[in-house]
């Protein structure tokens, strides 16, 4: 049984989404980041950084956060998701890696500027604004 700690946003849904989809059995956690759950001490005993989603897997006992490295644990867990040739299967990382490290940052930094940021800062919304269209201009291609 794997335990899922997370909360209803869009980094949150991808370990859920994966779970459902490879039918592995879970208990949902909901960490309610707007009570601060994931600044209290259980939380951070399994991610120090604060940040949802975690998993522990209890058949196993390996505790991960950060998306990519869930999504790549269950994929191998179940031999489903990711490639065997080595060609194929690295390209399904590479692009794996191209989310965790611009898609999510870029996107989660647009929405932060142009509507939970207090004070509007037009150069920030205008360079995370470039740096998204530019983001999905690569998957397109």
């Amino acid at each position: 049984m794997i335990d899922l700690y997370t909360e209803s946003s869009p980094n949150g849904f991808k370990a859920t989404i994966a779970l459902e989809e490879l039918a592995l059995p879970y208990r949902l956690h909901h960490v309610n980041i707007d009570k601060g759950e994931h600044r209290r001490p259980e939380f951070l005993s399994l991610n120090p950084h604060g940040r949802i989603p975690a998993i522990v897997d209890r058949e196993t006992g390996i505790i991960l956060f950060e998306s990519a490295a869930i999504l790549l644990y269950l994929a191998e867990k179940t031999g489903r998701l990711l490639p065997k040739e080595q060609r194929a299967r690295w390209e399904a990382i590479k692009w794996l890696q191209f989310h965790a490290s611009s898609m999510g940052p870029i996107l989660g930094q647009r929405v932060h500027f142009e509507i939970f940021a207090d004070e509007k800062i037009p150069a920030a919304i205008d360079r995370y604004r470039r740096l998204t269209d530019d983001a999905f201009a690569v998957l397109d291609g």
